[in-house]
C-alpha cells in the first residue's frame, strides 16, 4: 500500500471494497457499519473482502485477527467487525511496516 496514502482514503478504499463484496451502495456504509450486524457477513464474504483489500493493501488481509485484536481491546464486545475496525488495523499494520516491526491494534 503506499504509504501516503492518508486515513481518509484508506478509509473510501474499504468502503469501496465493502460495496463490491456486498453489493449495495456507498451511502450504507459508514466507520460504524458492522459486517456481521448490518451487512449479513458469512465467512465467504470475508474472503472476498479479504481478496479485494489485499490488492488495496498489498498483503494479506487476516479477519482472525481482526476479530481476535477487537475482542482483546473489548472483551465484552459481540464477536463483530465495523468498518473502522478494518481501517484501524489496516493503518496499524501500514505503520508498523513502516517503523519494521510486527504489531497489533490497540
Amino acid at each position: 500500500m503506499n504509504q501516503s496514502v492518508n486515513t481518509q482514503e484508506l478509509l473510501a478504499e474499504v468502503e469501496k471494497a465493502i460495496c463490491n463484496v456486498f453489493r449495495v451502495n456507498e451511502a450504507e456504509v459508514q466507520p460504524g457499519t458492522t459486517l456481521i450486524g448490518d451487512l449479513g457477513a458469512e465467512s465467504i464474504d470475508f474472503l472476498d473482502l479479504g481478496c479485494d483489500l489485499e490488492k488495496v493493501v498489498e498483503e494479506e488481509v487476516d479477519f482472525r485477527k481482526i476479530f481476535q485484536e477487537k475482542r482483546e481491546r473489548v472483551p465484552a464486545a459481540v464477536p463483530d467487525v465495523s468498518v473502522q475496525d478494518v481501517v484501524d488495523y489496516l493503518q496499524a499494520r501500514r505503520q508498523a511496516r513502516s517503523c519494521g516491526q510486527e504489531v497489533g491494534v490497540g
